[in-house]
């Protein structure tokens, strides 16, 4: 009876979280006039190498724990990097019934080193609100004068807002189509980037994988159920979402065997691991399409915790630099432990 209801809790805490919406957030847009439907990107996808994206991330918090520390945004662009490129190690658990349409997208993700101004960047913003949590139905988050944060420009730059999110929902994207001043994408605080220690069953950073897929133009795999209206040959249809994380194989829509380790499904992010060929296609086609000029603006020389240090230090001094003028002179030091210091020359 113990080991019962211990399994129970479990099954019923996964289907209590709101894992999407983004679904949900498309009609929203689209009832008030914010999204036009996109034609479905072209598949016939040339690849010229492996495509950059500038990433900023848009840290907006109440509390000192709601304001994630910089390590906890490496571990999610490092789970991105590896989803994105079928490097991530549980990739050896695709079942060999679905091995021969794995695949590999070949997009990489690093921080912008320039903000929209041109002026050197960590590719993160701090901004601390009075705003206890954000709905999405209100899109708080996306306004500076709501308590939230303006995208930079949303043509050059991924915005990812992280935010307190009101009751128990995960995150959500913008699909192509959306207004300009609220494209990018939203992630609960709780659920960005790996926190090894956390009781979650979202705590590898899959929910900004999955809701990166939606920016990038694909469906949810059980998106119509057996109607199988995902836009992909390659992954089988389903007939409902699927939570927790099943055995192999699980059948559902007369026998068909499922792909519920597929990133575009709502199981545990432990237990998901793929996209399919069809998938990638169809996020490069709209990246090179319908988002092409993330491409023009890729700035990724740095993506690396040291990297990151020496730009933030960089930063840093800018910022001296610009402040009071009137003085007669100063000089900047950097010390060790990396630490930078303003100090004015006395005559």
């Amino acid at each position: 009876m113990y080991r019962f209801l211990i399994v129970l809790f479990f099954i019923s805490f996964s289907y209590s979280q709101n894992r999407c919406g983004s679904d949900e957030y498309r009609d929203l847009l689209t009832k008030k006039g914010l999204f036009v439907t996109q034609e479905k990107a072209n598949q016939n996808i040339i690849r010229t190498g492996q495509y950059n994206i500038p990433v900023v991330f848009h840290v907006i918090y109440n509390n000192d724990q709601q304001n994630i520390p910089d390590s906890q945004i490496f571990s999610q662009l490092d789970v991105l990097n590896q989803d994105y490129n079928a490097q991530n190690t549980d990739f050896v658990n695709v079942p060999s019934e679905f091995e021969d349409v794995a695949g590999d997208v070949g997009i990489h993700f690093c921080l912008a080193e320039f903000d929209p101004n041109g002026i050197p960047s960590t590719g993160i913003t701090r901004t601390q609100t009075d705003e206890v949590s954000f709905s999405m139905s209100g899109d708080k988050m996306k306004v500076s004068i709501e308590g939230g944060v303006d995208p930079w420009d949303t043509e050059r730059y991924l915005n990812i807002w992280v935010c307190n999110l009101n009751g128990s929902l995960l995150g959500f994207s913008t699909y192509p189509g959306a207004d300009p001043l609220l494209d990018g994408v939203v992630i609960d605080y709780e659920y960005l980037g790996v926190l090894i220690n956390s009781p979650f069953p979202y705590n590898l950073g899959r929910t900004a994988t999955h809701e990166l897929g939606h920016f990038f133009g694909l469906e949810h795999t059980f998106y119509a159920g057996c109607s199988d209206w995902d836009g992909c040959d390659d992954t089988p249809p389903i007939a409902t979402s699927t939570f927790g994380c099943p055995d192999f194989p699980q059948e559902s829509c007369n026998s068909v065997i499922s792909m519920t380790m597929n990133f575009m499904d709502y199981t545990n992010d432990a237990c998901m691991c793929m996209f399919t060929l069809c998938q990638a296609d169809i996020m490069l086609g709209t990246l090179t399409t319908q988002r092409a000029i993330l491409l023009e603006n890729s700035f990724c020389e740095y993506n690396n915790i040291n990297d990151f240090l020496h730009q933030k230090n960089l930063v840093k001094i800018i910022d001296l630099l610009g402040r009071d003028t009137n003085k007669k002179g100063f000089n900047i030091e950097i010390y060790d432990d990396g630490s930078v210091e303003k100090k004015y020359i006395i005559e």
